[in-house]
């Protein structure tokens, strides 16, 4: 594949219908797009932020416990509403839903129209490594505005505020339940036990241990189970205002606004802790800040990182060489993300001709619609689902560890035919209002061959002509 198809789909969404011909050095440009950046576009400015999401969790949360009384309905209030009667389907619908719809839409919305591709495919890759699953009924609101608050604004920057941003945010405090832990010898859990008899609130090592296997040092890396409790402790004290139950609420700062994230040191786990080796006697929130720092400049990450990004970007199993040069950067920069972007790009690893990876269902989507000028989506179409029966519903991969970001993934034959069928209905709804064979050079560029030409051209109709081209190799793959 030639060189401006790369840097369209590779390293971008694809071309829009609206872009110039591609001229001059690819690389410059992409390296250019970093500067330009919007990390807040109109779609994404105009979404409700954290109180509101947080609101209608709490009401829902409010009627369900209503409901439950009423009916001595014994199911945990943080349960998905799977199995729960109409009513309280409608009630979790109406507004918690409605925050995650309008993330999606703004998100496509924000993707299609983007002059900067290239940091927007660094964005979705972001918030994939740091993945968060509306699986879980207090994040489904949250999870756009984790991307949204906590990814974006922090993709040009080092990888220790990009890490802190993402730990700290509700919905990551949600979704890994460090909102429920409390510290074995905290203040609160030492009282319950002295003055009620019974164990305090325990410990919750999901964070910590993600923390250390999934955003910074990787597997089998040398950190211990001793590590995974040590970080755990030092993370307590972190919880969300109104979001969480019992002791943790109760000592809530007055002026807690539903949604924030608070440390109450009455739940922090006194003393300093020993992680891979190292003492943190820091006092309360700074605790955990120095062991997030420590681990975002750790060589482990540096590898972890690099492997990631070079798969992202090289295919399957990227070139050793590629691996050891964005480690070196990474080492070298302290985990200056802009410098290993500009180091990814100048690399001829990821320009090799032959099709590295297959396009995810997001991927392909917005390839698509970035081609097309006319309204390929109707104004009522339910933007979520379509993704869910593409299989790659928006921020919902079923683990921390994110989707998988390899090519046998998405390349299943009954994935295709999803897409075939996608692209079907929308060539259908634009009909002759877009032309197959004016876009193909412009959407496949220089990777455009001569039998897709000629096939898009002898197409029965202009809307068979657009189902062929979002159908042909060059643009399932990137």
């Amino acid at each position: 594949m030639a060189i401006h198809y790369l840097a369209a789909n590779r390293f971008g969404l694809g071309r829009r219908y609206d872009d110039p011909a591609p001229a001059g050095d690819a690389r410059a440009a992409l390296i250019a797009e970093l500067g330009a950046f919007d990390p807040a576009p109109p779609p994404i400015a105009a979404l409700a932020g954290r109180a509101a999401i947080a609101d209608a969790y709490i009401e829902y949360r409010d009627e369900r416990a209503t409901m439950r009384k009423a009916a001595n309905d014994a199911q945990p209030v943080d349960a998905a509403d799977k199995g729960m009667p109409p009513e309280l389907q409608r009630l979790s619908r109406s507004a918690i839903r409605g925050h995650y719809a309008d993330a999606v839409r703004a998100r496509l919305s924000a993707a299609i129209a983007s002059p900067t591709p290239l940091p927007e495919r660094l964005t979705h890759f972001w918030a994939n490594h740091f993945a968060v699953s509306a699986d879980k009924l207090a994040v489904i609101g949250f999870a756009g505005n984790f991307e949204f608050e906590a990814i974006r604004p922090n993709i040009l920057g080092k990888f220790s505020d990009l890490l802190i941003a993402a730990v700290r945010h509700p919905a990551m405090l949600l979704y890994l339940d460090q909102a429920q832990s409390f510290g074995p010898d905290s203040p609160v859990s030492t009282r319950i036990r002295t003055r009620r008899g019974r164990p305090g609130p325990g410990l919750n090592e999901n964070l910590g241990r993600e923390i250390l296997e999934l955003h910074t040092l990787g597997v089998r890396t040398g950190y211990t189970q001793a590590d995974v409790t040590a970080f755990a402790k030092a993370l307590t004290g972190l919880t969300v205002a109104g979001l969480g139950r019992g002791a943790g609420q109760r000592l809530m700062p007055a002026d807690a606004t539903p949604g924030d994230t608070v440390f109450i040191d009455q739940l922090h786990e006194p003393g300093p802790q020993t992680i891979l080796g190292k003492r943190y006697d820091q006092p309360g929130a700074k605790q955990a800040e120095a062991v997030l720092r420590d681990l975002a400049t750790h060589p482990a990450t540096a590898r972890h990182i690099a492997t990631k990004l070079a798969r992202h970007f090289a295919g399957d199993t990227p070139p050793a060489a590629l691996i050891d040069r964005l480690a070196a950067d990474f080492q070298a920069t302290g985990g200056d993300l802009s410098s290993l972007y500009r180091t990814l790009v100048a690399s001829p690893e990821p320009w090799a001709a032959e099709p590295a990876m297959f396009k995810s269902p997001w991927d392909w989507t917005v390839s698509m619609l970035r081609g097309l000028k006319a309204e390929a989506l109707g104004p009522r179409q339910n933007i979520a689902a379509m993704f869910t029966q593409l299989g790659q519903p928006l921020w919902r991969p079923g683990s921390p560890a994110g989707y998988d970001d390899r090519v046998a993934t998405w390349a299943g034959s009954a994935a295709l035919m999803q897409r075939v069928e996608l692209a079907s209905r929308v060539a259908g709804r634009i009909g002759d209002r877009a032309d197959a064979r004016a876009l193909a050079p412009l959407l496949l560029a220089d990777a455009l061959t001569p039998a897709a030409a000629q096939a898009i051209a002898r197409a029965d109709s202009p809307g068979q002509g657009l189902a062929m081209l979002f159908a042909t190799p060059a643009f399932l793959r990137r």
